[in-house]
């Protein structure tokens, strides 16, 4: 279990470097078309904002597996609190990761085929990065209320 969390854990990471450089070629071409004055790059800046609510929503992943989120500090195994704390702070985490899964789906319901301005993609390639987002944090947070019990 614990290697397949480490495989998964890199293959995000993996992902993120993906969505990085593709966010640094988009800005750089975006950058270029404006200054050169070509008309057919304006796509790129909202790919630009798409890919980059993507590398949020990784970065937070990858971030809260590392135990190095911001106001987690309970969860850390090194953590002087108890195993109430962790379990607490995990049980508010998969709180919230619910919240995110339930609201982003409704979200998806209601607009996940509108298309988006520029580039006609349809919206649930911006929108699925909450239900994402909710769904690998409330795994997290399962996981670690398991280990604690193990």
């Amino acid at each position: 279990m614990e290697r397949t969390g480490r495989f998964l854990a890199l293959a995000l990471s993996v992902v993120g470097v993906g969505v990085i450089s593709l966010l640094i070629v988009a800005t750089g071409l975006g950058a270029i078309g404006r200054y050169l004055h070509l008309n057919g790059v304006t796509w790129s800046f909202e790919l630009v904002g798409m890919l980059f609510l993507w590398t949020t929503a990784i970065g937070a992943v990858l971030a809260e597996i590392a135990g190095e989120n911001v106001s987690i500090d309970g969860n850390s195994i090194t953590s002087s609190r108890g195993a109430f704390f962790r379990v607490y702070h995990n049980l508010i985490l998969l709180i919230v990761a619910a919240a995110m899964v339930w609201s982003g789906s409704a979200m998806l319901g209601r607009t996940g085929f509108v298309p988006t301005p520029v580039m006609r993609a349809p919206s649930w390639t911006v929108h699925s990065t909450i239900v994402f987002m909710g769904l690998c944090l409330g795994a997290v947070a399962i996981t670690r209320i398991v280990r604690i019990f193990r």
